[in-house]
């Protein structure tokens, strides 16, 4: 399944774009002069304004040189949409690569269009990512920028303690929170988090990890804090939205874990009895 991109490296800025964002900038810019002086300005912004425009709630406890920035676009105006989220990296050596980030969500972007159905794909979408940047300069801070859409008024599903709504859940066939809860193979997972919930979550993130793995979309890395939940302006209905499905094999373990979970979900699938048959 090829991926409609296009890229362009203009001295030492490599530019990666969706095709549609770069059909924009044909339109917008008669010359690419004036776009590359406008972007450079507004990454050195970025640079220089890190702690005012931060939207990431987790602190970087591994100095992995990682930023999640939001800003309004009032200079570039090539996005669908002027609130955008900036993940930000200073490429040292734990970081994730948002360059994959990048190819990765476009990749699953399309299989999600062809292999959910309508009423799926409705209420789970991976983050639209516009435009990937690298700086191989060495008087820059940010060797990496991620543009993406901004969720305005999101929460992470960690966020919440009813996890997945009951909408949700009934058309991607998983349990809900208190159905989980009810399920015996679950039990020391209940016991080892019993307050704060986070494994219950994990688990029924993992269901939803496994319900697109049978649908041929694999994901290895799927976890509460990947997910937002956003609630439609146009239908009032909520969507989840995955922002981040690069897996993490340092921080946090979820492929190890979904991978000690799946058997115990298979077991739930053939012997627990909640509704969704």
């Amino acid at each position: 399944m090829g991926i409609t991109t296009k890229k362009l490296i203009i001295g030492q800025i490599s530019l990666h774009f969706a095709h549609s964002i770069y059909d924009r900038l044909s339109s917008e810019y008669g010359t690419l002069t004036e776009f590359i002086n406008r972007l450079q300005s507004f990454i050195i912004n970025l640079e220089s304004n890190k702690t005012e425009y931060n939207i990431n709630p987790s602190p970087d406890k591994i100095k992995s040189g990682i930023y999640i920035l939001g800003k309004e676009d009032s200079k570039l105006g090539i996005f669908p949409n002027s609130h955008l989220a900036l993940k930000c990296s200073q490429m040292k050596p734990l970081a994730e690569d948002l360059g994959k980030q990048f190819y990765r969500s476009l990749q699953l972007t399309q299989k999600f269009k062809k292999q959910l159905n309508n009423d799926q794909k409705a209420l789970l979408q991976i983050c639209p990512v516009y435009l990937y940047v690298q700086i191989s300069s060495p008087s820059s801070l940010f060797k990496q920028v991620l543009f993406m859409q901004r969720v305005k008024g999101d929460r992470t599903l960690g966020n919440t303690k009813l996890g997945f709504s009951p909408q949700f859940c009934e058309v991607f066939k998983i349990p809900s929170l208190e159905e989980i809860r009810t399920l015996s193979q679950f039990s020391l997972y209940r016991y080892l988090d019993r307050d704060k919930q986070r494994q219950v979550l994990k688990i029924q993130a993992a269901y939803l990890f496994q319900r697109l793995w049978r649908k041929g979309i694999k994901i290895f890395s799927l976890n509460q804090k990947n997910i937002l939940i956003d609630q439609a302006l146009n239908s009032g209905e909520t969507r989840y939205l995955i922002i981040d499905p690069i897996p993490y094999y340092l921080l946090p373990i979820s492929p190890i874990y979904n991978s000690l979970t799946l058997p115990l979900i298979k077991f739930g699938n053939e012997s627990a009895k909640f509704r969704h048959k």
